[in-house]
């Protein structure tokens, strides 16, 4: 049978995928893993390849990267794959291929870049690990903020709260298997007008909408124009069922006190962490009830804020642009209020949204800066949420951190009167009084499974 051409074209961003013959482990030890990454490393600086993300699993490997060409994909992938058989079969004294035929690549269309950069991080749990010295920043991940920082919480808000559907990663898989696009019909039309290779003639897998459930916190975003937009239409955000899978809602400062009455406000346990109010026991979102609607008197920010997104052109990181999702319910061009006037300028609710997403961001950025002088002072203690003693205990939440009461009193004078004057105790306060909610989550569970 002739081999299946590979879909290229230049410039393009490959998810690629490659496993051992007969699913055999190619990683054995870090060390192996340690050598392919240098590989990935020193052939990538030598060839010019922007390596964006890995996942080194013990019978696969994931990669997204960017080609300028055709052949510096063949290059590359056949020195990492030749250097790596060579060095593997020495070490366990082998021989003959390691891999199960030709590497699969599938080119990724930018809207959804950061899901199968999410995706293939996620597989050895590195979302939260800081950038490696040779991994470049894709351009669709820079627009997420100003600066690296801005960034990365930009990231893992994105993704730490609002983990990738069940569908996504079939759809993100189901097409490497295939060899087809990871993206939209429009961009399928585009890759076959520049190669003149058929693809919509093919099974095309995509994400299905479950109606049952109601609409997830996709992260779709598109950057809202005047000309494409001009006739869409938003609704009030009355159902959240967006965010019924969220375990953590990401929290500003100022509203710690207001979130704190119902739900225990905690830290991630991250290099970087973030203030998140914790709304879930390893399951569902319990603060979003089967209508969707909210069941404490205040709505976070983060939430409120959905479907619109503040972004950063590549062209100039000072200039903001928004983002928005349009698949989102609540936006229509038959029912609701025009985002744009006849004459192209800004309606009342887009100029009211837009300040909206300015505070929040303005807010956040303060939040972020007193996470990390609290995170810094070295205050903060790992926790967990956990039911059962023994061999019957059984963890339902792990993974975040928590101010340490006796850590606290320990600081200085100086830092205590400086953190009053910041509000940063008034923050400590509400957390550690919002951790006797803990028991809160556990009674709507109870009520929910009854």
């Amino acid at each position: 049978m002739a081999r299946k051409e590979r879909l290229f074209v230049d410039n393009a961003t490959l998810h690629i995928g490659i496993q051992g013959i007969n699913e055999e482990q190619i990683f054995k030890e870090e060390e192996d893993a340690l050598f392919y990454r240098n590989l990935l490393k020193n052939l990538s600086e030598d060839l010019r390849v922007d390596v964006h993300a890995y996942a080194l699993m013990p019978a696969k490997v994931h990669l997204l990267c960017t080609f300028t060409d055709k052949d510096k994909l063949s290059r590359f992938m056949q020195s990492v794959g030749l250097k790596y058989v060579s060095y593997f079969n020495k070490k366990y004294n082998r021989s003959g291929t390691l891999w199960q035929g030709r590497y699969k690549s599938s080119p990724v269309e930018d809207r959804y870049i950061l899901e199968v950069m999410h995706y293939i991080e996620s597989l050895e749990g590195r979302l939260l690990e800081k950038a490696e010295d040779f991994i470049v920043q894709h351009d669709v991940y820079k627009l997420l903020g100003k600066d690296d920082a801005d960034r990365a919480l930009a990231y893992k808000n994105r993704f730490l709260s609002a983990p990738l559907l069940d569908d996504v990663k079939s759809f993100i898989v189901n097409n490497l298997n295939k060899q087809l696009p990871t993206g939209s019909l429009e961009f399928y039309k585009k890759l076959e007008a520049i190669t003149g290779y058929s693809l919509l003639s093919q099974k095309r897998g995509r994400p299905r909408k479950n109606k049952t459930k109601g609409k997830k916190m996709k992260n779709n975003l598109v950057v809202l124009d005047k000309e494409t937009h001009k006739n869409l239409k938003i609704s009030p955000l009355e159902n959240l069922k967006f965010a019924k899978e969220m375990a953590f809602v990401p929290v500003l400062a100022n509203e710690v006190p207001k979130v704190a009455e119902m739900f225990p406000v905690v830290f991630t346990g991250d290099e970087v962490p973030i203030l998140v109010a914790l709304t879930s026991l390893g399951g569902p979102n319990l603060a979003v009830n089967s209508e969707g609607k909210y069941i404490a008197r205040y709505v976070p920010a983060f939430l409120r804020k959905y479907p619109f997104s503040l972004g950063n052109t590549k062209e100039n990181p000072d200039q903001k642009v928004i983002l928005i999702n349009e698949e989102a319910e609540v936006f229509s061009k038959t029912k609701g209020k025009q985002l744009f006037k006849k004459d192209g300028s800004q309606s009342e609710t887009l100029k009211n949204t837009i300040n909206f997403l300015t505070a929040y961001e303005k807010d956040a950025i303060v939040t972020a800066n007193a996470v990390k002088v609290i995170s810094e002072s070295g205050i903060l203690e790992e926790r967990e949420i956990s039911v059962g003693e023994g061999e019957e205990k059984k963890t339902l939440v792990q993974g975040f951190r928590v101010v340490n009461r006796e850590k606290l009193n320990e600081l200085s004078d100086d830092t205590l009167a400086d953190w009053v004057r910041k509000g940063i105790i008034t923050l400590i306060d509400a957390h550690l009084k919002s951790l006797e909610n803990v028991q809160t989550l556990f009674n709507i569970a109870q009520q929910r499974q009854n």
